[in-house]
C-alpha cells in the first residue's frame, strides 16, 4: 500500500511536469528557428510576438498525441506493466521457470536439473557431473503430461537417495504447475496472434473482392448510365436496349453485395435466430434432416451462433456427399456453461483410412477459435456423428 502510494505520488509529479517541459522545449524551438536566420536570440524582448503564436499553435496541435504518449511511458514507470495482463503473465512464466531450477539445485544441492516441455529444453541449471547418473521424473497437471524433470546426482556412480527422489515427486507437482500455466501463456500469445492473422486475412478477402468484383461493375454502371442519358433522346431503341443489360448488371451487383454479406454472417441467423436457420439451410438432394432445439433458444454470443451454422452446414454437406446418407438429425442443447450441436446421419460412415479433408479441417479451426471442441466419430447406430461444444 505504502509502495502504492509512493509510485502514485512519482506519477502526479513526473506527468505534468514533463508536458511542462514539452511546451517549454516547442517554444524555445521555434524561437531559435524564427530568429537564427537573423542573429541568435541576445535577450527574450528580441524573439517576436508571432513566434509565440507558432509556437502555441505547434503545442495545442499536438497536445493531445504527446500527452497520451507520455501518460503511457509515465504510468508505465510508476505502476509497471500490471495494465496488460498478457505481458505479465509471459513476464512471470519466462523469469518462473528459470527461477524454479535454480531453486531445486540450491536447495538440495544438486549439480544439474533440467526442464523439458514438447521436446524442447525449457530451462536448465548448472552441469551434470560426467558420468553421474540422470534421474527422470515426469511432469504431470491433472493427469496431463506436461514435461519432464531431470536432475543428475551429486558425484559420479552415485545415485540419489530414495529420500531425494521422493521430495522431487513432490516438488514435480508444483513444477507441473509452473509449467501448465507458462504453456498457457504462450498460448494465450500464439492465440492472439492467430486471431489477428485470420482478421488480416478477411478484411484483405473483403478488400479483394470489392476492388476487383463490385467497385469495376459499380463505376462501369456509372458511365453506361451516363451513355443512356445521351441516347435517350437521339435512339430510344438503343437506350432501351442499354436499360435491360443496366438491369442485369445491377441484379449482378446486388448478388455479390448479398454474398459478401452472407460470407460475414449468414442473414438468416439474424430474421429467423439459431434454431429456425438451422430448419431453413439449403436443402442437399437427397437428404432429409430432422432438426431438434430449445425453445426458446437461449441468448448465445454471435459468433458461436455462426459458428454453429457453418458446422451444422458443413456437416449435413459432407453426409450428402461423400457418407451417401439419406437421413439427418441436427440437435441443439444448451446447459448451463456450454451449447452442444450434434449432427448424426445414417451414412456408410468414416472409412478406415479416413484423413481429415478441408471440410473436417475448417469445422475444426472454427471450434478451436471459440475455446471450444469438435468429435467427429462413428454414431451410436452405424454411420457418422459430428459433435461440436462450445462455451456460453
Amino acid at each position: 500500500m505504502r509502495s502504492e502510494r509512493a509510485a502514485r505520488r512519482l506519477y502526479q509529479l513526473l506527468y505534468p511536469f514533463l508536458l511542462i517541459w514539452y511546451a517549454f522545449v516547442v517554444a524555445g524551438l521555434v524561437a531559435v528557428v524564427t530568429t537564427w536566420p537573423q542573429r541568435p536570440i541576445g535577450s527574450l524582448d528580441e524573439i517576436p510576438w508571432w513566434s509565440h503564436a507558432i509556437a502555441f499553435a505547434v503545442v495545442a496541435a499536438t497536445w493531445a498525441p504527446v500527452s497520451a504518449h507520455l501518460d503511457r511511458g509515465v504510468h508505465q514507470l510508476a505502476f509497471g506493466q500490471r495494465d496488460n495482463a498478457y505481458e505479465v503473465a509471459g513476464h512471470v512464466s519466462r523469469q518462473l521457470l528459470p527461477s524454479v531450477a535454480a531453486a531445486l539445485a540450491g536447495t538440495m544441492s544438486l549439480p544439474h536439473v533440467e526442464i523439458e516441455a514438447g521436446g524442447r529444453v525449457v530451462t536448465s541449471y548448472g552441469k551434470a557431473p560426467e558420468g553421474a547418473p540422470i534421474t527422470t521424473i515426469p511432469l504431470v497437471y491433472q493427469n496431463h503430461a506436461v514435461g519432464t524433470l531431470r536432475v543428475s546426482a551429486r558425484r559420479r556412480r552415485d545415485r540419489l537417495s530414495a529420500t531425494d527422489v521422493r521430495l522431487l515427486e513432490d516438488l514435480a507437482r508444483q513444477v507441473a504447475i509452473t509449467l501448465h500455466a507458462a504453456g498457457l501463456s504462450a498460448a494465450v500469445q500464439q492465440s492472439r496472434e492467430q486471431l489477428v492473422t485470420a482478421r488480416e486475412e478477411e478484411r484483405r478477402r473483403i478488400r479483394r473482392d470489392l476492388h476487383d468484383g463490385l467497385a469495376p461493375t459499380l463505376a462501369s454502371l456509372g458511365l453506361r448510365l451516363g451513355v443512356l442519358q445521351r441516347a435517350i433522346a437521339t435512339d430510344p431503341a438503343a437506350a432501351t436496349e442499354m436499360a435491360a443489360e443496366l438491369r442485369t448488371d445491377v441484379r449482378q451487383a446486388t448478388a455479390d453485395i448479398r454474398r459478401l454479406v452472407y460470407e460475414l454472417r449468414p442473414p438468416m441467423l439474424d430474421e429467423f435466430g439459431l434454431a429456425d436457420a438451422l430448419r431453413n439451410l439449403r436443402p442437399v438432394d437427397g437428404l432429409s434432416r430432422t432438426v431438434s432445439a430449445p425453445d426458446p433458444m437461449p441468448a448465445l454470443p454471435a459468433a458461436v451462433e455462426v459458428a454453429l451454422y457453418r458446422i451444422a452446414a458443413e456437416a449435413l454437406h459432407n453426409a450428402a456427399r461423400h457418407a451417401g446418407a439419406t437421413r439427418c438429425t441436427v440437435e441443439v442443447a444448451a446447459g448451463a456453461g456450454d451449447v452442444v450441436l450434434t449432427v448424426t446421419d445414417d451414412g456408410r460412415g468414416l472409412p478406415v483410412d479416413y484423413l481429415a479433408g478441408v471440410g473436417h479441417r475448417s469445422m475444426r479451426e472454427r471450434s478451436t477459435e471459440l475455446g471450444g471442441t469438435l468429435d467427429i466419430g462413428a454414431g451410436p447406430s452405424g454411420g457418422t456423428r459430428v459433435v461440436a461444444r462450445f462455451p456460453r
